[in-house]
């Protein structure tokens, strides 16, 4: 006669043999979590558009600007980016004052500059990773080497009695009639901003930059007669004005 121990041992043998495709599944399954866990080295790529640039534009009838960036995900750590945008700016209003007896705006002044930009470098994310997402939140430090290559300028109308233009009566003139050429900027640009998702791979994003001019070229006219000693830059706008910036942008992702 079976013992009514041996009985209750059976019963369990058999349960346990039951659940054991089950406990197998379970593993699987933990198995696949670990995996989705895991820090993988390319999540994706970030295409976004500066919404303040656009902003900047409908406010300020001097400026028409646009850009947009790239930035590739890397283990949710590293973002190179590469940036690039266009930009003209009729600075006339701000530089012909007191060509005159006053100071009122002198009429018929032309100072246009415009061209396009690049910008490229890193960002480097300062949040906690969740590496079982393709898309996260993050926020980040970052630098940008920018260069202006090849941007324009057109300068009519100035009198020549300032510093800006220094004398120079071999034209029989005193005010500059026309002058048109090209000049070339570098600077850097340091980056503190954040981006969170927002809907789907759509995601928004905010950026205060720090500027600082490595160079900018002067170049003299055609003639030979002036020196030219351009302050704005596409992409980076006038030195003189300050060297903080602001990016406010949407983007999407793409995985």
């Amino acid at each position: 006669m079976i013992g009514m121990s041996t009985y209750i041992w059976r019963i369990i043998s058999l349960l346990l043999l039951l659940c054991l495709p089950c406990f197998s599944l379970s593993a699987e399954e933990n198995k696949d979590e670990d995996k989705k866990a895991e820090k993988i080295f390319f999540y994706g790529v970030y295409v976004d558009y500066d919404l303040g640039d656009l902003l900047m534009s409908a406010i300020n009838s001097q400026r028409f600007g646009t850009n947009a960036s790239i930035e590739v995900d890397l283990m949710h750590l590293l973002y190179p980016a590469f940036e690039f945008g266009y930009e003209e700016y009729d600075s006339a209003p701000d530089y012909c004052y007191n060509n005159t007896s006053g100071n009122e705006q002198t009429q018929g002044v032309t100072n246009d500059i415009k061209g396009i930009y690049y910008k490229l470098g890193v960002n480097i994310n300062l949040l906690k990773k969740d590496y079982s997402k393709k898309l996260t939140p993050y926020g980040f430090l970052g630098f940008r080497y920018a260069v202006a290559p090849h941007y324009s300028y057109d300068i009519a109308g100035f009198a020549l009695n300032s510093s800006y233009w220094p004398l120079d009566d071999s034209n029989g003139s005193d005010r500059i009639e026309w002058l048109s050429g090209n000049s070339k900027a570098h600077w850097m640009e340091f980056i503190a901003g954040v981006s969170t998702p927002i809907y789907k791979g759509f995601c928004m994003g905010a950026e205060l930059r720090f500027k600082q001019f490595l160079s900018i070229r002067d170049v003299k006219d055609e003639n030979n007669l002036y020196l030219i000693s351009p302050s704005y830059a596409p992409g980076y706008g006038d030195k003189e004005d300050g060297k903080w910036g602001f990016r406010y942008t949407i983007s999407y992702f793409f995985h």
